[in-house]
């Protein structure tokens, strides 16, 4: 399966279940530190290594890594921003491992080094970094850090001062979301999950094909293109077509087997121009799109349709049929003044994949009230009563039930003109084959970005679709 994200308080309530049920704490953080070590020794296996020491158990953790590491026959020195004789606790007892000398904090600055080891204060910080400590974080240099680099939030994921910037970070049992959503997760580097003996239970996941890799769908030795699901895309005017035809062809390759793009009667020419296996269906108003998509199971609506009533209506329409819904663009757009109408006509099975700014439309200041990205997904999804995935370098998609999956496979070269329309249409076209709604988005996602790694810099959007071949066929190898 896809890796678990832990907020902080979550990862504390699991230890602390854990401790309650028998398991020494002292112990737990000797496997911590071990594992720290370890890391750093297999990563970084040469170098002076500075490891700079909190007072709590980050601190504990730095302690009986410097141990391990001096076993390794590393050069370590340790620095601590309080004196051994204020330690308490369990980060007393780790400091007692550690034999050598225990420096100042402030006496680290000027130290010569070529690693440092963050163990100050993780990613349960709720204040800036001040002092002596705001000063190591600004330095720079080859930084690894635990649990979170010290400075940032770990569960709203933003720096909240001066904060280290990792090369590497290692935590336990599970991620946390300032691992995997911006801006934390860009000061985190690389990020290895040890596995030190929690349980962790949660409703919140990386994404991965070892989440949804073996539900692929792909037909059957007697199948044929009916039984592959039919997607319908509703196409803009004649002077905004593009973005369907994109949705369209990228609907096709996931695997749909009919893909009909819905033209009004001034692009039947241009897009009939463009098209080879996508059929093509003129319709004028939002009774003749209820015609058309009797036998379509998804319809794919909003790309360039146009900021206007006709595609209110449109919208409205196609809530009110059998057919599965991906709104995207304008189709929300047009509801930014009347969110509760969509809200009250949207089903669980439908999907909504709104940027930043179409979100902040629909769904007004929850990006701001709300504590990080994922728990303001989890709320409009909640609100709307369907999938809602939300675009961006750390894509969130959420169930009205809370369920949630990040997705971070993906390439700042797919920050182009008609990314998010063949995204949609991959989405569509998975859903049209059964996929249900939520397994698609994040299929989708994943194999949206991985297309997008693929091509690199120079990437457009026409680019995308023509991965998807390659992709699919070693999903399919792989769990064949």
């Amino acid at each position: 399966m896809g890796r678990p994200i832990l907020t902080p308080q979550e990862m504390r309530a699991a230890e602390a279940d854990l401790f309650s049920k028998g398991t020494d704490s002292f112990d737990l953080m000797q496997r911590a530190g071990n594992a720290v070590a370890e890391f750093v020794h297999a990563k970084w296996p040469e170098g002076r290594i500075q490891v700079l020491c909190g007072p709590g158990g980050n601190g504990g953790d730095g302690f009986i890594a410097a141990a391990k590491l001096a076993k390794l026959w590393r050069e370590v020195e340790v620095f601590c921003l309080v004196g051994k004789e204020a330690l308490t606790g369990d980060a007393a007892k780790a400091a007692a491992e550690w034999d050598g000398e225990i420096k100042p904090l402030e006496t680290a600055l000027e130290a010569p080094h070529d690693i440092v080891l963050d163990a100050l204060f993780g990613g349960g910080l709720a204040r800036p970094l001040d002092g002596i400590a705001a000063k190591l974080a600004e330095r720079g240099g080859r930084v690894v850090s635990i649990d979170v680099p010290s400075g940032i939030d770990g569960e709203s994921a933003k720096p909240l001062g001066p904060c280290f910037r990792a090369e590497g970070t290692i935590t336990f049992a599970a991620l946390r979301p300032a691992h995997v959503l911006l801006p934390g997760a860009a000061y985190c580097g690389g990020v290895f999950v040890s596995d030190i003996g929690v349980p962790v239970q949660t409703h919140l996941l990386e994404n991965s094909p070892l989440l949804w890799g073996r539900n692929l769908p792909q037909p059957g030795q007697g199948s044929h293109k009916h039984a592959r699901g039919h997607l319908a895309v509703v196409s803009g005017n004649a002077a905004s077509t593009g973005a369907a035809r994109l949705a369209g062809r990228a609907g096709l390759r996931a695997g749909a087997g009919l893909v009909t793009l819905l033209s009004p009667p001034d692009a039947v020419a241009v897009n009939a121009s463009h098209l080879t296996a996508i059929m093509l269906k003129e319709v004028a108003n939002a009774e003749q799109i209820r015609e058309t998509i009797e036998s379509a199971s998804t319809v794919i609506l909003g790309p360039a349709a146009g900021i206007n009533t006709g595609t209110r209506k449109n919208v409205e329409c196609l809530l009110s049929t059998a057919a599965k819904a991906v709104l995207d663009a304008d189709a929300l757009t047009v509801f930014a003044d009347d969110q509760n109408a969509l809200y009250k006509q949207l089903r669980t099975d439908d999907l909504i994949t709104p940027h930043v700014g179409e979100f902040k439309r629909i769904f007004g200041d929850l990006l701001d009230t709300e504590v990080n990205k994922v728990e303001a997904t989890r709320k409009a999804a909640q609100m709307a009563g369907c999938v809602v995935l939300l675009k961006g370098p750390d894509t969130v998609i959420a169930k009205p039930d809370g369920m949630a999956i990040v997705n971070t496979h993906a390439t700042r070269w797919l920050a182009t003109a008609g990314s998010g329309d063949v995204l949609a249409g991959i989405a569509g076209g998975l859903m049209a084959q059964g996929v249900d709604t939520f397994t698609a988005a994040a299929m989708a996602s994943w194999l949206h970005g991985e297309a997008g790694r693929r091509v690199g810099a120079g990437l457009i959007s026409e680019d995308l679709e023509a991965q998807l071949p390659d992709i699919l066929s070693a999903l399919h190898g792989e769990h064949r």
